[in-house]
């Protein structure tokens, strides 16, 4: 069920609204202890432990964790209302492809499920390094079923603090109707040399419809953030091998890898090549760099029709 939902979000948008707060007092709510744990707990004593112990440093983990929300949609009033100053703020839209390359690379996009009841307690069971994780973000992202009409999706990550991500991830970003005029200049500004599309949004009658007042600026247009290096002499040192390797003309690979350069935060290559791992595909290794001076790496996989493996 999960795999079937992250396929339908892939290549799809995210929304959020910057600095939301949580309104439900129940949020990330989750319990531990199991009425076996007085068995076990006589067997951890011999060794000077306890399951309480261990059960701590759980929830002070957990206390540690970032929680980044967003939704499926951008039309929902409710949200507006709940986390947009009542119709004043803003509301992001994010690439689901993109937004993982930088500060949270390597993290997962979930969905929150919906029911009635929370989860069962986590037990000393669940503690094993196959399931501790899985149990954990289960809890970490269930809402009572009232709250469903959110259509939410959450990224876990270890650390709180900024998160840094690439320009063009930020595709649009949604004005609220009672939106200070001066706001919504200043969000223009701070946008105008980058690939995002600013929205006004209107009420007609009981329809909340948008107008574009600043539109996308072209990628090679964008102020710069990497150096966009691309030199095909020597990032295609193996062409010889990846042209027998692909069935459609290599000058795919080629206009790929010029609009992968093109795109403000792309520093350079750091290899082009067919796969050891899997041979049956064609790695794009790219260097970006973040707003904060970081550097990130990101490799795509292609299969012999130029076709992005997932």
């Amino acid at each position: 069920m999960l795999e079937r939902e992250l396929s339908a979000l892939r290549d799809s948008y995210v929304y959020a609204a910057p600095f939301a707060a949580m309104n439900d007092p129940m949020e990330a709510y989750y319990e531990i202890g199991n009425p076996t744990d007085s068995v076990l707990e006589s067997v951890l004593a011999a060794s000077g432990n306890s399951i309480e112990s261990i059960y701590e440093m759980h929830r002070k983990m957990t206390s540690s964790f970032a929680l980044i929300s967003f939704s499926a949609t951008h039309t929902d009033l409710p949200l507006w209302a709940y986390y947009a100053s009542n119709f004043s703020g803003l509301c992001l839209e994010f690439s689901t492809t993109e937004i993982t390359t930088g500060d949270l690379q390597n993290e997962s996009l979930v969905p929150v499920t919906y029911a009635k009841s929370p989860l069962r307690p986590l037990s000393f069971a669940d503690f094993s390094q196959t399931r501790l994780s899985s149990t954990t973000n289960e809890r970490l992202t269930r809402k009572r079923i009232e709250w469903a009409h959110e259509r939410e999706w959450r990224l876990l990550t270890g650390q709180p603090g900024p998160k840094y991500y690439l320009d063009d991830a930020l595709s649009r970003v949604f004005l609220g109707p009672r939106i200070k005029p001066d706001h919504s200049v200043q969000i223009c500004a701070a946008l105008a040399r980058r690939p995002t599309e600013v929205l006004q949004g209107e009420i007609r009658g009981f329809d909340l419809t948008f107008r574009q007042i600043k539109p996308p600026l072209p990628l090679l247009e964008c102020e710069r953030v990497g150096a966009g290096k691309f030199d095909p002499d020597n990032d295609f040192y193996a062409q010889g091998e990846m042209s027998k390797f692909f069935i459609v003309p290599f000058s795919q690979l080629h206009d790929e890898c010029g609009r992968i350069s093109s795109r403000p935060n792309m520093e350079s290559f750091a290899g082009i090549d067919i796969s050891t791992s899997n041979p049956r595909s064609v790695y794009v290794w790219t260097t970006y760099k973040l707003r904060n001076g970081r550097e990130v790496f990101h490799k795509r996989y292609f299969d012999r029709h130029m076709k992005e493996l997932r």
